[in-house]
């Protein structure tokens, strides 16, 4: 049996904390994991693992086996990347989580794009917006879209998407355009209904700030179904630029009030560990920052109001 295979494994099973979460990350059995765990600790002669019901903790002689470990496995793909990287191809399957509406509209045709340029690797995508343990699912990397992080993962920020307060052309010339943030009030709202009703629409202009309470004709947990609504002229959503981006440089919804900040949120991507870092997670990682301009403060999904009049011309010519 390969020491070095063996090893990976040892290091999943403790990253994870289970030989069927392992089992999983490595797609392999778990009876394939135990035997790869077995190989090193005959190899060693010492007890690496403490196996309970619940949960496997390495043992104080598997914790500074592990330390020697991930120097080793670490130096190893530094040397695989240094040396003939030009000739060698990143393999391997990669399991990525991230929210339904950033994965289906943005994250998808990157990954495209990326498996195009990474024929070895395999992908796993699960596109969820309930929240998912890195850990415990055997995920090599999560997309958060959060205003910051509180946890114990390893973080880096992509970039930044900022909320829009918009309508349909059609909902404002029915009702008029709001011309200030309390004038929003008397317009029917199509607004998120988790973890409750999002009421109050919080902006902020130069030095000034506050609140508008809004009326939900419609609340969802779906954010496209706030986005159709809204290009349908049901009412004023407030939603971030990668979900109502393209729409505004369609000229299918109008933004409001511009003036105002009505907040913002990180886009970020999260990993188990931060010093056995696969070649493959490295690479992904880097593709997207790349893709999404490599400026975390930026905001890649905002159109320009140049994208705007093009797109408008072109739909009055034709």
């Amino acid at each position: 049996m390969d020491t070095l295979s063996s090893m990976r494994v040892f290091v999943r099973v403790v990253e994870l904390g289970g030989f069927n979460a392992a089992a999983r990350a490595c797609a392999m059995s778990a009876a394939m994991v135990a035997k790869h765990v077995g190989h090193l600790e005959e190899r060693t002669g010492a007890r690496l693992l403490d196996r309970t019901t619940r949960s496997v903790r390495p043992t104080p002689e598997g914790q500074l086996y592990l330390d020697k470990v991930l120097a080793i496995l670490e130096a190893v793909d530094e040397a695989e990347g240094t040396v003939g990287a030009e000739n060698r191809e990143s393999r391997g399957t990669l399991r990525v989580t991230a929210p339904v509406e950033l994965g289906q509209d943005h994250l998808a045709p990157l990954l495209v794009d990326f498996m195009s340029r990474h024929p070895g690797i395999a992908v796993v995508a699960d596109l969820t917006n309930r929240p998912v343990d890195l850990v415990q699912e055997g995920f090599d990397m999560a997309i958060r879209v959060a205003p910051s992080l509180d946890t114990a993962l390893i973080g880096r920020k992509l970039a930044t998407t900022h909320f829009r307060v918009v309508a349909s052309a059609d909902f404002l010339a029915r009702h008029g355009v709001p011309h200030t943030p309390e004038m929003l009030s008397t317009l029917p709202a199509l607004t998120f209904s988790q973890p409750a009703p999002r009421l109050d629409w919080s902006w902020r202009q130069r030095e000034m700030h506050g609140k508008v309470r809004m009326t939900a004709r419609l609340a969802s947990t779906s954010a496209d179904t706030l986005r159709k609504a809204a290009v349908a002229g049901l009412g004023v959503s407030w939603l971030p630029s990668f979900v109502c981006g393209k729409d505004i440089a369609a000229g299918l919804l109008v933004p409001i009030l511009e003036d105002c900040d009505w907040g913002s949120l990180g886009v970020h991507v999260l990993y188990p560990h931060r010093r056995f870092v696969p070649s493959r997670l490295r690479l992904f990682i880097d593709f997207l920052a790349e893709s999404l301009g490599n400026d975390p403060s930026g905001d890649p999904w905002a159109p320009r109001s140049e994208d705007r009049r093009v797109m408008r011309a072109g739909r009055r010519s034709a």
